[in-house]
């Protein structure tokens, strides 16, 4: 399918929301893999660096599918939302547990991050996507049927 104006309009503003929480949650983990290499070492302090990349990653991968699917087919977005969703979830799951199973990142640092640069992420994005004020639905105006 082509793009249309609506799915055009949403795929930018997909693109507003990643640039602008991508960099409050890099702000913040940063701040966290500072924090906790300066009180528990450089080796807890990239463990809590990994939390903060993983949830950019994930987090950022969500809005890239969001945006792409917006612009070719926007009439798919909720189901598309529910699913990365899921997915998001299920393997933002095994990587923590398969992460923390390893000798040399410290898990409490991880997950600390993780849940902290995710928080952040969200706050980021919720704020954008109000600042972005996007009509929810649709007003009589030219091109439109008027009220029956």
């Amino acid at each position: 399918m082509t793009s249309n104006g609506a799915g055009s309009q949403a795929d930018a503003a997909f693109g507003i929301l990643l640039r602008r929480a991508s960099a409050v949650a890099a702000v913040i983990a940063v701040v966290c893999a500072l924090v906790a290499g300066i009180w528990q070492g450089p080796a807890v302090g990239l463990s809590a660096l990994l939390g903060g990349a993983i949830v950019i990653a994930f987090f950022g991968a969500r809005l890239v599918v969001m945006g792409r699917v917006a612009r070719s087919n926007p009439h798919l977005v909720m189901i598309t939302a529910l699913l990365v969703y899921t997915v998001k979830v299920v393997l933002l799951g095994i990587a923590m547990v398969a992460l923390t199973r390893i000798d040399a990142i410290d898990g409490p640092a991880l997950g600390l991050t993780v849940i902290v640069t995710a928080v952040a992420w969200l706050a980021a994005e919720l704020r954008g996507f109000v600042k972005l004020r996007i009509p929810v639905f649709m007003t009589d105006g030219p091109g439109t049927k008027g009220s029956r």
